[in-house]
């Protein structure tokens, strides 16, 4: 998944906490989310001067429609905004669909 070994060090790190509650599921989560969003406004920065589509941003775009409410609609704004031709419309779509997540 995305940042995998930052998430896998962080579980090692919690995992000997014994507080009720999942308030240590809530900061990895939270930490994904992080991450993906990070990654996702890189991605609208830079997308005017390059292709940003891979398999990183397939990744996030996952994390998006799975953890995200409308995340389906928005990750599929996301691809069509990086598929249009023109660089300032391009960036101006993904902007748009980053701010929205």
């Amino acid at each position: 998944m995305f940042a995998i070994c930052s998430f896998m060090d962080m579980k090692r790190k919690l995992g000997n906490v014994s507080f009720g509650g999942n308030w240590s599921e809530d900061i990895l989560t939270s930490d994904q989310l992080n991450s993906v969003l990070d990654f996702l406004d890189a991605v609208a920065a830079r997308c005017a001067d390059e292709d940003m589509r891979g398999d990183r941003l397939e990744d996030a775009l996952v994390y998006v429609s799975v953890h995200i409410e409308k995340g389906d609609m928005l990750a599929a704004a996301m691809r069509n905004g990086l598929a249009m031709y023109n660089p300032w419309q391009r960036q101006e779509a993904v902007c748009r669909a980053v701010r929205l997540i």
